[in-house]
């Protein structure tokens, strides 16, 4: 199998660069560092947050109870 060193880049490799200079990748390794379950319970209360912020916003402009 060829390694970047030994072969040509492509214009392909060009495009990833230019993805992977706007990913923070300590959020994905601090990710990783979760346990599934904690994953999803992280997930889980972000979604519990933007619901109740959806609904903040909902009654600040008067559309609600």
């Amino acid at each position: 199998m060829a390694t970047q060193t030994t072969r040509e880049r492509s214009s392909i490799d060009d495009i990833i660069d230019l993805y992977k200079k706007d990913v923070d990748r300590t959020l994905i390794r601090e990710a990783l560092k979760l346990t599934p379950e904690q994953r999803v319970l992280k997930m889980m209360s972000f979604a519990k947050l933007a619901l109740a912020m959806r609904e903040a916003v909902r009654r600040a402009k008067g559309k609600g109870p």
